[in-house]
C-alpha cells in the first residue's frame, strides 16, 4: 500500500480515535465500540481498514481478537506520528481515555473474581 493510501486511511475521525486509543491499550472490536459510542459493524472495518493499511496488529492471545499500534514497521515510524500529532487536548481524546480507563477499571475487576 503506498504512503498517500496509507494516509488516506489514517485520514479519518473514528480511525484516528481508534488509533489514538490503541496507542494506550490493546483493546478489542467491542471495547472500541464501546469507548466510542459507534456500531461494531463500523468499528469492525476501520480495525480492518487500519489493519490492512499496516497500522494495527492482531493479538489472538485474549479473548477474542485484540488490536494494537504495529510500532516500529519499516515506515520510519508513521503510526507514531499520526499519534504524535493527534489532539491530545480535544474533547474526543479526553472522553476517549476516560472511557478506556472504565473498561480497564471492569477488566481488572473480572481478573480479580
Amino acid at each position: 500500500m503506498t504512503l498517500v493510501n496509507r494516509l488516506r486511511t489514517a485520514a479519518h475521525l473514528d480511525r484516528l480515535r481508534i488509533l489514538g486509543l490503541c496507542a494506550h491499550a490493546s483493546l478489542t472490536v467491542c471495547e472500541l465500540a464501546k469507548v466510542l459510542g459507534l456500531r461494531r459493524e463500523l468499528v469492525g472495518r476501520h480495525v480492518r481498514r487500519l489493519a490492512k493499511a499496516d497500522f494495527l496488529c492482531c493479538n489472538e492471545q485474549r479473548r477474542g481478537s485484540s488490536y494494537h499500534l504495529k510500532a516500529g514497521g519499516r515506515d520510519g515510524g508513521l503510526v507514531q506520528l499520526l499519534i504524535d500529532l493527534l489532539p491530545h487536548d480535544d474533547g474526543y481524546h479526553k472522553r476517549d481515555l476516560q472511557r478506556l480507563e472504565e473498561i480497564r477499571d471492569a477488566r481488572s475487576k473480572e481478573t480479580a473474581c
